[in-house]
């Protein structure tokens, strides 16, 4: 099982409590979370999915290999999110 965030790639200019943008600015944190777009993230509407394939498919013609391409939260952005979840959960 792994916990998700709602996340889109629309307004992330405008962040409310329990939101956090990821964006190229943010450089090698943007890199890392393997985005391909700028990106806000909103901790009040998080899910459990099972880790398999039904949601975590490998896309057509395996361009990351046996494995879904998977970012990471880089170091330098866990403030950031922790502020965020802060706000949800306090």
């Amino acid at each position: 099982m792994v916990e998700v965030a709602y996340g889109t790639s629309q307004k992330v200019d405008q962040l409310f409590a329990g939101e956090f943008a990821i964006t190229p600015a943010d450089r090698t944190g943007y890199t890392a979370a393997g985005l391909s777009y700028p990106t806000k993230f909103d901790l009040c509407q998080t899910f459990e999915l099972n880790f398999n394939d039904v949601w975590f498919a490998v896309p057509p013609g395996a361009p990351y290999g046996d494995r879904p391409k998977l970012g990471v939260l880089h170091p330098s952005l866990v403030r950031r999110a922790e502020t965020a979840m802060k706000a949800v959960k306090p």
